[in-house]
């Protein structure tokens, strides 16, 4: 079994490394360049990639994986509650704003079927309808009508619900009432809400007890965050059930975000001439930001990498089961599409050039490459 993972895990290196020539030669023929050095700082940047990353069977990336995504967004635990308490604990909407957005996105689309009528991503909704209750519940008709279509029956819509309960790790409880006791007719209610140990873990910060009045109700910090750390914490504990998870498309999605924070965390920061007019933008700010030439953002570039990027992310997250799951005509289909996406979270546009905001963890991975070539070359 371990000659199979080592061979497994030597043949996604080898993928990278191939993807990393193709992409070395595409930058070499580039002729159009508006940031002088750009090119030459790229092509620096992906041959020291090249060089490094195979060595000790593939550190690098196992450290960047291991360390700054699995610990701080996939913790290695079976206990739910103990995940969402790591997570919840070491990302913050306000650091990671970005992920959060991306995130949101993605579930958005995972379970679009149920938001037809919805104008709001879905995280925003559930936040909204948690807000406006004091009881911290929110009831199966509350559901239908944020999201259920009225052109679907509602068994169809119930099931789409139960997905997305399912996602957050959400708990269901029902309430029956006696409406008339000589008719006995009875009315059931479906209410959904956190497990009790999440709700101990808000109570520190995102969530108030009223005992006197018998009122539970969410603080100002309560925002979508706490739920995209329970989706987060269910792929965690539950990462070999793709059942629980969303299936082969989470696992797709999931590994398709990761890979491209990791290529984006590579690419090298450029030191611009003090006479470049992004300097003199008031939206762009050198100490938070970052310059990513339109140029490095083609295809030729991009696709050769991400693909095997892919993999690997799927493979170090979920094993050779994930990495089972990851199908190269699917993501083919939709890779410019996410890359596109991210990008337009990521970055924004000053004056034809992309602007990459410094966000902990590009920082973070970034640093990883430099600490690590720093200690090749020295031994």
């Amino acid at each position: 079994m371990i000659e199979r993972k080592n061979r497994t895990w030597n043949e996604l290196l080898i993928s990278f490394e191939k993807g990393l020539s193709i992409a070395i030669e595409k930058v070499k023929d580039r002729d159009v360049e508006n940031i002088p050095g750009a090119k030459n700082a790229l092509i620096q940047r992906l041959e020291n990639i090249k060089q490094y990353f195979p060595q000790n069977d593939g550190a690098l990336f196992i450290k960047a994986i291991n360390e700054k995504i699995q610990n701080a967004f996939f913790p290695s635990t079976k206990n739910f509650a103990r995940a969402f308490e790591s997570i919840l604990k070491s990302r913050t909407h306000e650091q990671d704003f970005i992920i959060n957005e991306l995130l949101n996105g993605f579930v958005t689309s995972k379970v679009k079927a149920i938001a037809t009528g919805s104008q709001a991503p879905i995280i925003d909704r559930m936040v909204e309808a948690f807000s406006k209750r004091n009881d911290f519940h929110i009831v199966d008709y509350q559901f239908y009508a944020m999201f259920g279509d009225p052109n679907k029956p509602r068994h169809y819509i119930k099931k789409q619900l139960d997905e997305l309960v399912n996602m957050f790790g959400l708990v269901s409880r029902e309430l029956i009432i006696n409406k008339d006791v000589r008719r006995s007719e009875e009315k059931t209610y479906t209410f959904y809400t956190f497990p009790d140990e999440i709700i101990k873990i808000l109570q520190e910060k995102y969530l108030i007890l009223d005992d006197k009045l018998g009122y539970a109700y969410v603080s100002e910090s309560f925002d979508r965050n706490v739920f995209i750390c329970m989706f987060l914490a269910n792929i965690a504990v539950n990462f070999d059930d793709l059942d629980k998870i969303g299936g082969a498309y989470t696992v797709n999605g999931i590994s398709a975000i990761f890979a491209l924070i990791l290529l984006l965390s590579f690419m090298p920061k450029l030191n611009l001439d003090e006479t470049n007019p992004i300097l003199n933008e008031p939206a762009f700010d050198q100490g938070s930001m970052s310059v990513i030439p339109k140029s490095w953002m083609m295809k030729q570039v991009l696709e050769p990498l991400f693909e095997p990027l892919i993999k690997i992310i799927a493979y170090r997250l979920g094993g050779g089961l994930w990495l089972s799951k990851i199908i190269d005509s699917e993501i083919n289909k939709k890779i410019h599409n996410q890359i596109r996406f991210l990008l337009k979270d990521v970055n924004k546009w000053i004056l034809g050039e992309l602007v990459r905001v410094e966000i902990p963890i590009f920082v973070e991975i970034a640093n990883i490459f430099t600490e690590i070539a720093v200690g090749y070359d020295e031994n």
